[in-house]
């Protein structure tokens, strides 16, 4: 007859599994009363899950192919599907988002303000300027492009640029 289940655990895990799954359910408890107990806590986790999930649902409309499915069951093939369209959904961010730059700074030239607050919250996941099944032509790759400047002039940088301009005058 086999030994009780009880017996049969705490043979095969030592003293310390149980030690180290209490504590582990102390500090889960810690975390859940902080959550629970910080509005200001709960706001920033989620703001950073809204962000995940804005991502996930923007590479899920970008795999378009096999309804996002991944068909293989070869996991290095399932690996490189994901990295790929990780690529993918970075370089189209990474487009968007140069093209929201060169827009933003062409209204500053022509005037327009453009408070810290309205930039915030801007997002590079637009849908509207990638054409996923659109032309694409290649006979303009073997350009450079220009150097890529990140600098944006929002109020508060023009305001300081204007106070260093009379300063050092």
């Amino acid at each position: 007859m086999p030994p009780p289940e009880s017996v049969r655990i705490s043979v095969c895990r030592p003293r310390r599994y149980f030690s180290f799954r209490e504590v582990g359910r102390a500090v889960r408890t810690a975390v859940l009363l902080r959550y629970l107990s910080d509005p200001a806590l709960r706001e920033q986790i989620q703001k950073a899950t809204n962000k995940a999930e804005a991502y996930n649902g923007y590479t899920k409309w970008l795999h378009f192919g096999h309804a996002g499915w991944l068909t293989s069951r070869d996991p290095e093939l399932q690996d490189r599907a994901v990295k790929f369209l990780d690529l993918l959904a970075s370089s189209v961010i990474f487009s968007t988002t140069i093209d929201m730059t060169r827009t933003l700074r062409q209204m500053s030239r022509e005037g327009w303000t453009l408070p810290a607050s309205d930039l915030a919250v801007l997002s590079p996941y637009r849908r509207e300027n990638v054409l996923r099944f659109g032309d694409y032509t290649t006979d303009q790759l073997h350009i450079p492009p220009p150097d890529y400047d990140p600098t944006v002039q929002t109020e508060e940088t023009a305001g300081k640029a204007t106070s260093r301009a009379t300063t050092s005058r």
